[in-house]
């Protein structure tokens, strides 16, 4: 009796922790997707325009309009915050779960169809983009439900009429959210499957001019209605960001011929450990019947799913990660498949993939030694690596130990579910504290500066980059100056607010006045802006890429800057040249005088030979100087009150004291 409870009650409460691990995302909008289609929709809301979608007040016309009337109605219902943006993914990824396990339980029954379930929210791939503001998890959402109705329909024969009408609905809302590729890959799937069955008379079944006339019915209305208010966008959509993105390399996002093959792999980690021993244990077996295996339904009808999308995305001259998500479902179905098939014949060993995980661990341990990401160098100086590490690895190693404990038990189906719960619990741990950091989440962290610092009539620019979440962030427009998006190609052309795209002399102009200006530029770039503007810049936020800088300090920094040089007598000049004998031959980047735990501290950040020191120099009483690595991502953590934060130009050392007294000055 007991054991009929809890056998009733694991299922909502397992739903109730998927719902929760793919719904809780406590950190900032990420940078491209993340920031684009949150401010559509926040300029939607603003606007009350639901025809013409545009982002930073210049017309965005690249895809339809659905994911972008879902992010705003949650908007409208949550606010305008990570919350708001993030709900309507939450909506879709629950129902792409839902919608696999219905097919599962069609194609084969209930409990192969949880497994599949369990498999999809706890693959790596699906499990990021349920985080993650894109389109392409609508995209699948409606892909598996466009294919739920058609199996539905293909059921039911002559008499599922309602099924097929369902599909061509289902179709309509995937080019509502994505273009024609809404019904291209449903289309792949049912034609392949078909021709696999050798039942291609029963495509005769399907209600060809009520089911196109309806698809017609939902999609026509927002295109008609866009093109009248936008004449050049039936060309810039359908030939520009389709066929030429399909079949040119205009977009710069290329990839080998194997590119989707190592997504797939990584995207459903941690089940693609299982892959290799799998086919070993395939690979002994006959095979004269593999022929007619594949043509029986349930097979026929996955591989048709999975396998013409994918030489559909590969032979795409534009590539993106996400792209191949609405294939994750067939592939969760096929895992499940494979798992439920030979979870009673093979020992826990072999059900839990150990040999499988030791070859993954000697392949990611020797990628990892070979190539060091920049990234991950910045972790390691600032002690966020090695915690970081040990905490994802031993959840994920608890979950096979765990996991593989109740399979000797006999509970195999509740030791995969802890192995993909415990996993789910890794990814999120690892996704929190990487998303938390200023450095690598420089959009929300320079907004936060931008409104503590700016005051009324104050300006904020872009120059020669694009944050496309910091107008979202910011409920206004930000100057574009030069920027390298190709996503505002129309916008440029056709349609855009006046301060969306100042021109470059106005912009040097107000950069080389008296009034306060923001600007968001490259760190590369920023001494060629300094030269250009004949003026230092102070830096007030860094990220890995971009450094948020003004050409004035404010007026509450310039008055303590002043106070405190005035209170400790301290010598600029002594300070540089110990810091120069400190590091010998090193190139100074940026000095800064903050107070650290409350102490006044001067820091002159150099590089030497691929190195980055950070050489601290007290101020208000004589001290030992300190030469530390510098720690990039800790300069933004909030832990430093920074009163200034200075770049000399290039060559101009010398130069420094006197800025710094000049901008105390104010």
């Amino acid at each position: 009796m007991i054991r009929t409870k809890r056998s009733r009650l694991w299922p909502p409460a397992g739903s109730l922790a998927l719902l929760l691990l793919l719904g809780f995302s406590p950190w900032s909008l990420w940078e491209r997707d993340e920031g684009r289609y949150a401010d559509v929709a926040r300029e939607m809301l603003a606007r009350r325009d639901f025809i013409t979608p545009r982002i930073d007040g210049a017309v965005f016309l690249d895809k339809p309009p659905l994911v972008y009337w879902i992010t705003a109605t949650s908007m409208a219902v949550w606010g305008l915050d990570e919350t708001g943006a993030r709900c309507g993914q939450i909506l879709f990824a629950a129902g792409i779960l839902l919608v696999t396990r219905r097919i599962g339980i069609l194609l084969f029954e209930r409990r192969r169809a949880n497994l599949a379930l369990l498999v999809l929210a706890s693959s790596l791939g699906f499990f990021i983009a349920s985080h993650v503001l894109t389109l392409d998890l609508g995209l699948a959402f409606f892909v598996c439900l466009t294919l739920l109705f058609y199996l539905k329909g293909y059921r039911g024969g002559t008499g599922g009429r309602r099924g097929y009408l369902g599909m061509f609905a289902a179709a309509a809302g995937g080019v509502l959210v994505k273009g024609p590729i809404g019904a291209v890959l449903p289309a792949l799937t049912i034609g392949s499957f078909l021709t696999l069955r050798q039942e291609w008379r029963r495509a005769r079944e399907l209600p060809w001019v009520p089911g196109t006339l309806l698809l017609f019915a939902m999609v026509i209305p927002w295109f008609a209605a866009v093109s009248m208010a936008n004449p050049g966008f039936l060309s810039y959509f359908f030939v520009h960001e389709h066929l030429q993105r399909f079949a040119t390399p205009v977009h710069r996002h290329q990839g080998a011929w194997y590119y989707y093959l190592a997504i797939a792999a990584a995207g459903l980690l941690p089940w693609t450990l299982y892959l290799p021993l799998h086919l070993m244990r395939r690979g002994a077996r006959p095979s004269g019947g593999a022929w007619a295996t594949l043509r029986q339904e349930a097979p026929a009808f996955l591989w048709s799913w999975a396998i013409p999308g994918l030489l559909f995305f590969s032979a795409a001259q534009s590539k993106l990660p996400l792209y191949i998500l609405p294939l994750f479902p067939a592939a969760a179905l096929l895992v499940a498949t494979a798992l439920d098939g030979e979870r009673r014949a093979a020992s826990t060993r072999a059900v839990f993939f150990w040999p499988s995980l030791l070859l993954v661990v000697i392949a990611v341990s020797a990628a990892a030694l070979r190539h060091r990401h920049a990234s991950w160098e910045i972790l390691v100086v600032g002690g966020l690596a090695a915690p970081l590490c040990i905490v994802v690895a031993g959840l994920a190693l608890g979950g096979l130990l765990l996991g593989s404990r109740l399979a000797r038990a006999g509970r195999q189906l509740a030791g995969l579910g802890v192995l993909a719960l415990l996993w789910m619990v890794a990814c999120e741990t690892a996704l929190t504290v990487v998303g938390r950091v200023n450095y690598f989440n420089e959009t929300k962290h320079f907004a936060e500066v931008v409104r503590r610092e700016m005051g009324p009539g104050e300006t904020i620019y872009s120059y020669q980059c694009y944050l496309r979440g910091l107008p979202f962030y910011l409920r206004r427009t930000v100057g574009l100056i030069s920027p390298h998006s190709d996503d505002l190609r129309f916008g440029q052309m056709y349609g855009h607010d006046p301060d969306t795209f100042p021109d470059e002399a106005s912009f040097l102009q107000a950069v080389s006045g008296d009034h306060r200006t923001f600007v968001v530029v490259r760190r590369a770039d920023l001494q060629s802006l300094q030269k250009l503007a004949a003026r230092p810049l102070y830096v007030l936020a860094r990220s890995e890429s971009n450094d948020l800088v003004s050409n004035r300090l404010g007026a509450d920094r310039s008055r303590d800057l002043a106070a405190l040089l005035n209170q400790t007598g301290f010598d600029l000049d002594a300070a540089i040249a110990s810091a120069a004998r400190a590091v010998p031959g090193a190139t100074l980047e940026m000095i800064e005088i903050e107070r650290i735990g409350g102490a006044p501290t001067c820091t002159v950040r150099a590089s030497l030979g691929g190195s980055r020191f950070a050489i601290g120099i007290p101020m208000d009483r004589p001290g030992p100087i300190a030469v530390s690595h510098d720690d990039p991502a800790g300069e933004e953590s909030g832990r430093e009150d920074h009163l200034l934060r200075l770049a000399p130009p290039a060559g101009e050392a010398d130069l420094v004291p006197r800025l710094i007294r000049d901008a105390a000055a104010g």
